[in-house]
């Protein structure tokens, strides 16, 4: 007795160093008792034939072979490491079956395309899934859950595929696979947004604009927030609409402003080169950056234009020209500088009214326009000071003999304003770029 067993323990050794033990299993394939070029095969034809289906609610969506969606045969080195790794001197009957889920290989490339084209076929007609939500309600924002659909994930079924091969089960439940809500009611994402609602609405908004201080409503900054493809955004069209309110409250570009003259006593004149305007576009996006940080600030407008620095007015710094007594003041900071009489433009190319600047400064310049019988004129000067965009400006008129009283009836300039040489002299170096000049 004692020699049959050892025979039969040799012999069990001897033979299972190169055949698999009972109950070996790879993949869900029983391979026991097989060498490795047999267990090879069995695996292969195994893949060949075997028909995997998607499964919904009883009906067969899909059916596919391991060879359709990209199982490679190529088992040996698998089944190589699993003969080195079984124990060839247990009894069968204390045999622990070898299992694995790593021997099936796949073509990763093959795999995720047929996933990806089977799942936007049957998601035709199908309910996507919803994200947890932010939804305005009672001055606030409340959280709504999302809703799972019944789409199909194609990342998900590549994961069920992968491991319905593995174990060797034939069906794949098509519900396993359905798409999830990429935000849930505890996604970081939604909480971090929902609060920075909160401070949106708890924000100390401000302006400092013009010399005043605007506080902008919180009942406003709640209106115009969204929560739109799961991001808090700003209702663009309300911040423009505040913006533009702004705009029209404080600019001062091309309206009327309310000039106390020096010998008119105080009169209205309409704003033309001169003045200050929002950029609305600029501004809007710049509001809205400022207040999606979601904490209190003050805030001045991006302007184009002059003279914001002088609030709603034209300051105390300007040069006034009054067509009527044709004389010329320069006033700064309040005081008079220096004054002169001058020629302004004769009837019909009278100097326009309204509050200019000046916005460039040249030495030396040569003028030209037509006369009034239609011939060229090219006039000389040693001091220029444009003030609008049409040829008007300030300039020295050395061929004028006079000025001031009704001279500029028959002998006034084609628009601009004739200054005496030795006046201009002064008052050119006196006055900087951007002066207001008001002409009444």
């Amino acid at each position: 007795m004692i020699v049959l067993l050892v025979a039969f323990g040799g012999w069990h050794v001897s033979h299972y160093r190169t055949h698999f033990l009972p109950g070996t299993k790879i993949a869900g394939v029983a391979l026991g008792g097989q060498t490795v070029a047999a267990a090879d095969k069995t695996l292969t034809q195994h893949f060949k034939t075997k028909t995997y289906s998607l499964v919904e609610n009883k009906k067969t969506l899909a059916q596919f072979s391991g060879q359709k969606i990209g199982v490679e045969h190529h088992f040996t080195a698998e089944l190589k490491q699993q003969m080195k790794q079984q124990k060839a001197w247990q009894l069968t009957g204390h045999v622990q079956a070898a299992t694995t889920k790593d021997a099936v290989q796949f073509n990763q490339a093959a795999l995720k395309q047929y996933c990806a084209n089977l799942a936007a076929k049957l998601n035709v007609n199908r309910t996507k899934p919803r994200n947890a939500t932010l939804v305005k309600k009672n001055n606030s924002y409340v959280t709504v859950k999302g809703q799972k659909g019944n789409t199909i994930s194609p990342a998900t079924l590549k994961t069920l595929i992968v491991a319905a091969v593995s174990q060797d089960k034939g069906k794949i439940a098509a519900k396993q696979a359905y798409a999830e809500p990429s935000v849930t009611t505890s996604s970081k994402s939604l909480t971090d947004a929902k609060q920075l609602l909160k401070d949106i609405q708890n924000e100390d908004a401000k302006y400092s604009i013009a010399g005043s201080t605007v506080t902008i409503p919180k009942a406003d900054l709640y209106d115009w927030t969204t929560y739109t493809n799961d991001q808090v955004q700003l209702d663009q069209s309300k911040v423009k609409a505040y913006v533009a309110a702004l705009g029209a409250k404080y600019s001062t570009y091309k309206r009327k402003m309310s000039f106390n003259s020096t010998k008119q006593g105080t009169v209205s004149v309409k704003a033309k080169t001169y003045g200050w305007s929002i950029k609305e576009g600029a501004e809007t996006k710049g509001l809205t950056a400022e207040i999606l940080k979601g904490k209190s600030f003050t805030r001045t407008p991006i302007t184009e234009g002059v003279g914001y620095n002088n609030g709603e007015g034209i300051g105390n710094t300007y040069v006034e020209v009054d067509k009527k007594n044709q004389h010329e003041w320069y006033y700064k900071d309040g005081k008079l500088v220096m004054d002169s009489d001058v020629v302004t433009g004769k009837p019909g190319e009278d100097t326009p009214s309204g509050v200019f600047f000046i916005w460039n400064k040249q030495r030396n310049a040569t003028l030209t326009g037509k006369n009034d019988d239609g011939s060229d004129y090219s006039s000389a000067v040693s001091y220029w000071m444009p003030i609008d965009y049409t040829g008007v400006g300030l300039h020295d008129s050395p061929w004028q003999p006079e000025y001031g009283g009704t001279w500029y009836k028959e002998h006034g300039s084609h628009g601009c304003v004739n200054n005496p040489p030795s006046f201009i002299a002064k008052l050119y170096p006196a006055v900087a770029l951007d002066t207001p000049v008001v002409i009444i």
